[in-house]
């Protein structure tokens, strides 16, 4: 599979009401971050959702999910590099090993009742 670039694009959006007032309403600003899989004079298209292999003999994925962008509509478009250490896409989120014992929020003795909580607000 070609690699794809990694984009971040802030966009004018249409909107779409029902029941409101028009002239108190304005095209909403908003954020996305995808492949980019698609460049011309006019638009962009970019995928955030998508098979890891392609399942079809043509190419693409027909279940993908995206944007197409016109390019008007774009505020900011930011190709994104990956960071030395992000070269591998082996996640590691720096997670802790699993643990052996199980974990309780409150442990039995330490749980406070009702009375025990009315005693300490008298006293």
């Amino acid at each position: 599979m070609a690699a794809r670039q990694l984009v971040f694009v802030r966009y004018i959006d249409h909107v779409l009401y029902n029941r409101a007032s028009a002239l108190a309403l304005k095209p909403q600003v908003r954020k996305a971050v995808g492949w980019l899989v698609y460049e011309c004079e006019q638009y962009i298209t970019i995928v955030w959702d998508s098979d890891d292999d392609t399942p079809t003999l043509r190419g693409g994925d027909p279940k993908a999910s995206g944007l197409v962008l016109l390019k008007s509509d774009i505020l900011k478009l930011v190709k994104l590099r990956p960071k030395p250490l992000q070269n591998s896409f082996e996640l590691n989120l720096n997670r802790n090993p699993d643990k052996e014992e199980g974990e309780y929020a409150l442990q039995p003795k330490k749980r406070k009742t009702r009375r025990q909580l009315k005693k300490e607000t008298i006293t």
